[in-house]
């Protein structure tokens, strides 16, 4: 399906600091065996800074197929703060990335109590942007410039290394992190480089290396077998576009993408180009043959996942208010089988643009 779309990208400018925080951290916290269920999706929204609209949390229950909204506030008495940009569940906990406010919240994945508050304004690496963990590390990227490792065990920033500017997603491919460093702050002259740092020397000086990548790298996403990125390009004349990296850490076009989710050998793919219409494929990796998807009841995409164990898709969109796209009213959630047929829809927050997922 396919309709109008301006496509729409908003970075908080402001840094705020927030401190404190509550429970004493657990003193056990063991590595996570490999998920083989999965329970449900968080959808983590980043409200709207210029209308003062605050970040939340929100759960889709897929034993009762119903959404429950704004647990952090509920449980904590208190906002979850500006702008949450990343998310992850790992453990028995759950890892929020607050850019706005420069915070990481812990929190507990049953009673959605926070565990503690991690204020990075004292910190080198701040705004944090993304999350990915593994072997009881969970690494951030943090939009100023830098990498850092958060140990589970301790809840404390241990290690941190320096990138490019604005580094953006990040994924783990042959036990090495690799980062985009779109330099999203320096419009029109965005970055070209990709960081590659081995999680063996991570924090050791001069052990990271960078390759060349598509004009503004957002994203690198991986089925561990192989690695693709994700580049939006100048938004003129230098087109938005998925790519696979080879071995020689060659770029190879896939397809027009703005937004991307993987999954064993699929990869789904949304392109909402600036003010061109919205597309929906999925991609073989094995065959390289990309197929539509008549995905429907979308009104202006916001964020993409794919959960990991079912294959269902969830894509957020912003409301249409008077025909317009609306940032600052609630949106909504749909969610869909790997086909792309309709399944349902939960009534979401204000600017729902990270999806991820509860597994064990």
């Amino acid at each position: 399906m396919r309709k109008n779309f301006i496509y729409f990208g908003m970075i908080a400018m402001i840094s705020a600091s927030l401190t404190g925080c509550s429970d004493e951290p657990n003193d056990k916290n063991p590595i996570p065996d490999l998920p083989t269920t999965s329970n449900g999706a968080y959808i983590l929204n980043q409200g709207n800074y210029g209308s003062k609209i605050e970040g939340s949390l929100n759960f889709i229950n897929y034993s009762v197929s119903k959404i429950s909204r704004d647990l952090f506030r509920t449980y904590n008495k208190r906002s979850l703060g500006d702008t949450p940009q990343c998310g992850i569940a790992y453990g028995s906990k759950l890892y929020l990335g607050v850019y706005g406010s420069n915070t990481i919240e812990i929190i507990d994945k049953v009673t959605y109590k926070s565990l503690l508050q991690i204020s990075l304004s004292d910190k080198v690496g701040q705004s944090p942007r993304s999350m990915v963990a593994k072997d009881g590390k969970v690494y951030v990227s943090m939009y100023n410039g830098y990498v850092c490792s958060l140990d589970t065990l301790t809840q404390t920033i241990d290690k941190t290394v320096k990138v490019g500017p604005n580094p953006e997603i990040i994924a783990i491919y042959d036990d090495k992190i690799f980062v985009p460093n779109s330099d999203g702050m320096n419009h029109p002259n965005y970055g070209k480089t990709a960081s590659i740092i081995p999680l063996a020397t991570f924090g050791t000086e001069g052990t990271s290396e960078t390759f060349e990548v598509p004009l503004n790298p957002k994203q690198f996403l991986t089925n561990g077998s192989s690695l693709f990125i994700l580049a939006l390009g100048n938004y003129v004349d230098i087109p938005n576009a998925l790519y696979k990296v080879d071995s020689d850490y060659k770029c190879k076009f896939i397809a027009n993408a703005t937004k991307a989710a993987i999954k064993d050998n699929f990869i789904y793919i949304i392109d909402a180009p600036w003010g061109g219409e919205v597309a929906y494929s999925r991609y073989d990796i094995n065959s390289e043959e990309l197929t539509n998807l008549d995905i429907k009841n979308i009104d202006a995409p916001s964020g993409l996942g794919v959960d990991p164990i079912t294959g269902n898709i969830f894509i957020s969109s912003y409301p249409l208010d008077n025909g317009d796209i609306s940032y600052s009213l609630p949106g909504y959630v749909c969610e869909y089988d790997s086909n792309g047929v309709y399944k349902n829809k939960y009534d979401s927050g204000v600017g729902d643009t990270c999806i991820f997922f509860d597994l064990e």
